[in-house]
């Protein structure tokens, strides 16, 4: 890695402050997504043993992928494109820019592996991107999408289990990476044990039989 990473990140988070989430995730919650995309992509890189030489654009794809997701949610790839090359220009090497300006523009076009055109670090940010939105993080994003709805936990334990397990179960097809693939499917079953143990609680019910999450 040869990029300063704690001068990109402090560009990026100066891009969001002030800029609210529509989902009520925080201040910071976009711009959090990036920061963690961005490494998850390294990591992913190194788990499916490709080059190091990809650690750069990588990363730097993977930080500014959103940089537009709070402004121009229906054509951010596009828009974060235009926008990362103002940010950075001359701040990185011009090629690399251009590289992951490409990425960045079509990190959201995410189809099945036998149906995409895009190259392997399109797909490791890709994938890292989906992957982030998983696990604990996304029974975060749920309880604050139901609170700015004035959802009850009850409520939102049925919109966890009848509208995103099964979309998230779809998701799987979309990965590039056994790596990937597995982390997913290690995510999702900490959310159905999330789910479980929620709906014991909310019932209520005793946990005599020993039954954790």
């Amino acid at each position: 890695m040869t990029l300063d990473q704690s001068a990109l990140e402090a560009i990026l988070f100066h891009e969001f402050e002030g800029v609210p989430d529509a989902c009520g995730r925080g201040s910071h919650w976009t711009a959090d997504h990036c920061r963690r995309v961005a490494h998850l992509a390294v990591v992913l890189r190194k788990a499916v043993g490709e080059s190091p030489r990809l650690d750069d654009l990588v990363y730097l794809s993977g930080l500014f992928h959103d940089v537009c997701h709070d402004t121009a949610f229906h054509e951010h790839g596009e828009a974060g494109a235009k926008r990362v090359r103002e940010l950075l220009a001359g701040k990185v090497p011009a090629p690399l820019l251009e590289r992951a300006a490409a990425i960045i523009a079509v990190h959201d076009d995410k189809r099945p592996p036998d149906a995409s055109p895009y190259d392997t670090a399109t797909h490791l940010v890709q994938d890292a991107d989906l992957l982030d939105h998983n696990g604990a993080l996304q029974i975060y994003q749920c309880i604050c999408y139901g609170q700015t709805l004035g959802m009850s936990f009850a409520e939102e334990l049925d919109h966890l289990e009848r509208k995103t397990l099964p979309l998230w179960r779809k998701k799987t097809a979309l990965f590039h990476f056994a790596a990937s693939r597995a982390e997913w499917e290690r995510r999702t079953a900490f959310v159905e044990a999330f789910l479980r143990r929620g709906q014991r609680e909310e019932a209520p019910q005793l946990f005599a039989d020993g039954a954790a999450l």
